[in-house]
Formats: structure tokens, sequence, C-alpha cells
């Protein structure tokens, strides 16, 4: 198991004694999906936490109409799940999707609990990590309601340059709330500025 990138990811969120991780990492399963296989959808409830190691998760939902609505890609050195379905034991509404073939590193919820109780510089990790999503989160909230397409495609080249490269248009569309058609006319109307 490669897990230099998650020891990479604690220290870099927080000051993580490189001591502590053998403990850490005993309580991590391995995992490999294929490419478009489906890890948990609208519905179930979420058991497992994964740190992405090689390829590219996207959690969506998918309203009403049947279209689907990309909130999040999860690529290497992120994490993907989610927590009130894992913390609650409750059906979740989102779906994770594997867009290339990935590994993952995961704690299931017991080894989660676990580690939260015996390993504080992992627990500390943790609530920086998720004050720091929350914060993410209500920009990420505010610049969607406020942004036109345009504006919002203008972003994902400037934050995000690699996914266009990675990810189908029509992936990129769903993330940006168009669809494949607009996301042509915005692509066009974007390279001529």
């Amino acid at each position: 198991m490669d897990s230099d990138l998650l020891l990479k990811e604690l220290q870099a969120k927080h000051d993580f004694p490189t001591e502590e991780f053998p403990r850490l990492i005993d309580l991590f399963e391995e995992r490999s999906f294929k490419k478009n296989e489906i890890i948990f959808q609208s519905g179930d409830v979420v058991k497992e936490t994964y740190f992405v190691l090689k390829g590219i998760l996207r959690q969506y939902y998918i309203s009403p109409d049947g279209a689907d609505r990309t909130i999040y890609f999860a690529e290497e050195g992120a994490w993907a799940g989610e927590l009130m379905s894992f913390l609650h034991y409750t059906p979740t509404n989102l779906n994770l999707q594997a867009l290339e073939d990935t590994n993952v590193i995961f704690l299931n919820r017991k080894n989660w609990e676990v580690a939260m109780t015996t390993i504080p510089a992992f627990t500390m990790y943790h609530l920086k990590n998720h004050q720091r999503i929350i914060v993410k989160l209500k920009e990420e909230v505010g610049k969607a309601v406020n942004e036109t397409p345009d504006e919002k495609y203008r972003r994902l080249v400037k934050e995000k340059p690699h996914l266009l490269q990675r990810l189908p248009q029509y992936q990129i569309a769903t993330y940006l709330g168009v669809t494949p058609e607009t996301l042509s006319r915005i692509r066009k109307r974007n390279t001529m500025l």
C-alpha cells in the first residue's frame, strides 16, 4: 500500500507526527474501483470513507427529473464519502462513482472510531480539515448562486485546468450545471477572450 500521499495530506493540514502514522495506516484497507463503477448510491447507508491514491471519483445528486449534478471531484490526495450517512447510519442522497480506474484506501466505521478515539493527531487533523471544508463549501455555494455559467467555467479553468483534460465534457457540464451543448458554446466564447 502506497500511503505516502495520505501522510503528506495529514501533515499539510495538521502537525501530524510521523511516528503516529503506522498506527493509523494499519486501520486502513485498500480497494480498487473500475472506471464508471458506482461505489454507493442514493438510498444506501455509507459504511466507509475513502482517500484517493490514484484516479478520480465524483460525487453527485440525481434530480427528480433524472438529471445528475456533480458537486465534487475527488482526485489523488482527496477524501470522498458522505459524513452524515457514515456517522448516523442514515441513507444518503448522494452517489459516488469512479470516473477512472481508481485506487483508494478507506476506513470503515469501526476503524474510523478507533482512529478518532486513540490517535489524537488524527482527531485534530479531522477537526481542522472539516472546518476548512465547511468554509470552502460556503464559498462554493456563494459562487454557484452568483456566477454565470461562463464565470463558473473560467473559475474552473483557473483553479483546476487539469480536469478539462482529464474528464469528458459531459462530466464537466454536470459540474457546471449546464448541458454539454451549452458547455461547448461557453468554451468557444472563452477561447476567444
